[in-house]
């Protein structure tokens, strides 16, 4: 399924929601769905990317009467949301240095006769002794003209669709030998001279790559001009269309139009049938926006052919109900949200990447163990007799549903090692554990962090060995708050804190019911059974795609 993601803002920032749409995002695309994530910011995009003709982007013309944001470098610069923009930039050779002092001298010259603001006759005589005879000038091709190398051209064009559709969307373009031409219609939140500044910088980084070389490649700062009507929009797209044959070129330009691209009525379409549900955390129930709930309302009811998820952390607002599946992430919620809706109210908890949280190797999640139920015993040792494994062995055993983890490998260069290793295997065959003990040095020898995160994972240290110098495992567990079993033997009594201790004639079945019984073992093993309970693989496979597909939704 094609899933979007809505809340108020989403990861990098920390805690919080931000975490729990990141983590959901993670755990949806692991089983194989396309996720995307939006925020506020984005709003406008993501009605785009619906082809909501309701949008302000589809009404890309400037508002006289509205907000304009209104920066300057070299030149001025106007900014409107939802607006299209006409923006040209050019190399830094483009030009002759004697014609942009001239031009420039000119032009303030005429300024100071023709103050802002403009009526349409004195906006029109000024791009026509001024916008005209600069775009002349960059047609004439001077310069060293790299753009006319494909290499380069398609770097500034892997620029130019890198944000389409997210942070403002491409509508046509060409690329000269000199200088670039694009129509673009401007998203919420992102100012042109922003995303000009990102073109410029990617098509810069590449262009240098591939020449090896770190000189300027762009001319500072670049033309803009907010489209006014449908009539300059055609002007416009037009002007881009016919550049290459004005500049009497047969090659050596990129050319590109969405509308030629896909028709138009193909590509709204396409649109519908981009997205297959919208899980929206909190912006139905928290309206620190409110124009952006409503609106979200709005579309429940307008597209219900997307399925929509209300996913329930705060209930704050209730003047009005989506017409969506409900989710609320606890039962204390869902019994808050009932007093709102009658609608039914599904449960299911935030999940937790307990790798993340607990930061885990990749090598020690691959072994899944918040799956298994039972004690998970862990031993870090080498293959030396002395370490007393087979005791390990004889006492899980008597466990039927531990698990023993063993972090050796036998030494191939220490024949004892090895003929021991075998002598191992032979009784865990007879004992019938083979399949409930590891020895994860065969699939290669542990890193210091592999060891911490199994520290993390494990239920109890169990350390039988016949002789020790020290016990270094003892203290590495006690840091880590693990539960420790160990033989007791001088070289153990003297390091371990708080350990359980036994003879090496106890009995393995008595043992095992003692590690059975002890409470902090019992508590690691609550512990594991939690992450289990909110691991986001299991959440989204059990609870959340029933939803999303609708087997499991009234």
């Amino acid at each position: 399924m094609r899933i979007a993601i809505l809340h108020y803002s989403k990861p990098p920032v920390i805690g919080g929601v931000e975490r729990v749409i990141g983590e959901q995002a993670a755990a949806l695309t692991a089983c194989g769905h396309e996720v995307r994530l939006w925020s506020a910011d984005e709003s406008s995009a993501f009605r785009e990317m619906l082809g909501d003709e309701s949008s302000p982007l589809h009404k890309p013309f400037m508002n006289p009467q509205g907000a304009i944001e209104k920066h300057r470098h070299i030149l001025p610069h106007w900014h409107q949301d939802g607006v299209g923009c006409f923006v040209t930039w050019r190399l830094a050779d483009s030009l002759p240095q004697e014609f942009i002092h001239g031009w420039l001298r000119k032009r303030h010259d005429w300024l100071q006769a023709h103050p802002r603001p403009w009526n349409a006759v004195t906006e029109a005589l000024y791009h026509e002794q001024f916008s005209d005879s600069y775009l002349d000038r960059l047609d004439e091709g001077h310069g060293a003209c790299i753009l006319k190398q494909e290499a380069h051209a398609a770097a500034v064009e892997q620029a130019l669709r890198f944000f389409d559709g997210e942070r403002y969307t491409l509508k046509s373009f060409v690329i000269m030998p000199n200088h670039v031409h694009v129509l673009v219609r401007l998203h919420e939140g992102w100012p042109v001279e922003r995303i000009v500044q990102n073109w410029k910088e990617r098509s810069a980084k590449s262009i240098n790559a591939s020449q090896g070389s770190r000189g300027q490649v762009w001319q500072r700062g670049y033309f803009d001009r907010l489209i006014r009507s449908q009539e300059h929009w055609e002007f416009v797209n037009g002007y881009i269309r016919r550049n290459p044959a004005q500049a009497k070129l047969e090659r050596g330009f990129r050319l590109w139009s969405a509308a030629e691209a896909a028709g138009d009525a193909a590509k709204a379409a396409n649109r519908r049938r981009s997205i297959d549900a919208v899980i929206v955390h909190n912006v139905f129930t928290m309206p620190f926006d409110l124009p952006w709930t409503r609106e979200l309302i709005e579309l429940t009811l307008t597209r219900p052919d997307i399925r929509w998820i209300n996913w329930v952390h705060d209930v704050r607002w209730s003047a009005q109900v989506p017409q969506a599946v409900h989710v609320a992430v606890s039962d204390f919620r869902r019994k808050e949200y009932a007093r709102v809706t009658k609608q039914p109210i599904h449960v299911i908890p935030n999940g937790c990447d307990a790798g993340a949280v607990l930061g885990l190797t990749p090598r020690v999640q691959a072994l899944k163990l918040e799956e298994h139920a039972g004690p998970v015993l862990l031993q870090p040792t080498r293959f030396v007799r002395r370490k007393n494994i087979e005791h390990g062995l004889r006492v899980l055993a008597e466990m039927p549903d531990a698990l023993y983890l063993v972090t050796a490998a036998p030494d191939p260069h220490q024949k004892d090692g090895v003929k021991y290793f075998r002598e191992l295997q032979k009784l865990a065959r007879e004992l019938g554990v083979t399949g409930r003990v590891r020895f994860l040095g065969l699939e290669g020898a542990l890193s210091d962090d592999d060891v911490r995160s199994l520290y993390q994972m494990t239920d109890l240290l169990f350390f039988p060995s016949m002789q020790e110098g020290y016990g270094l495992p003892l203290i590495e567990a006690a840091l880590h708050s693990v539960p420790v079993f160990c033989s007791l033997i001088p070289a153990h009594r003297e390091v371990a804190v708080g350990a359980t201790f036994f003879k090496l004639t106890a009995s393995p079945s008595g043992l095992a019911r003692r590690i059975k019984a002890h409470p902090d073992v019992k508590a690691r093993q609550a512990r594991r059974q939690l992450m289990a309970r909110l691991s986001w693989s299991r959440i989204v496979h059990d609870m959340l795609e029933p939803l999303l597909s609708g087997r499991n939704a009234s």
